[in-house]
C-alpha cells in the first residue's frame, strides 16, 4: 500500500515574516459605514467607545474594592457633556480620566491614600 501524498514540509519563516493573526480577516478592505451626513455610526464613535471603556474600568476597580466615587462623578459629567455636543473638551478630559484609571489598575487597584 502506498501512503497518501505526504504533507509538504513546513515553510521556514524568516524573522519579521509570517501570518498575521492578531487582526480579523478583511480588515484591509474595511469600509466604515457612515451616515450620509458624515456623522459616525455610534459603534464607530471613538469618544463614545472610550466612555464605555472608562465605565468598564471603573467597574473593574470597584470589583477590586477601590473607591471609585470621584471617577463616577467625572464619568457622568463627561457623558452629559458628550450628549450636549462638547466633543473636543470631552475627549481631552476623558484621556485624563482613562490615564488615572489605568494608573490605578497598574498599582493593583488599591484605594487612594
Amino acid at each position: 500500500m502506498s501512503d497518501p501524498d505526504p504533507a509538504p514540509p513546513p515553510r521556514r519563516v524568516r524573522r519579521g515574516e509570517g501570518e498575521v493573526t492578531q487582526w480579523p480577516r478583511g480588515l484591509a478592505d474595511y469600509v466604515p459605514a457612515r451616515r450620509p451626513d458624515g456623522t459616525p455610526d455610534p459603534e464607530e464613535d471613538r469618544t463614545r467607545n472610550r466612555l464605555l471603556l472608562a465605565g468598564r474600568l471603573i467597574g473593574l476597580l470597584r470589583s477590586r474594592g477601590a473607591d471609585v466615587a470621584p471617577a463616577i462623578v467625572t464619568l457622568r459629567a463627561l457623558e452629559a457633556a458628550f450628549r450636549d455636543g462638547e466633543r473636543e473638551g470631552v475627549a481631552t478630559r476623558l484621556d485624563r480620566l482613562l490615564g488615572e484609571l489605568d494608573a490605578r489598575l497598574a498599582d493593583g487597584a488599591a484605594p487612594p491614600s
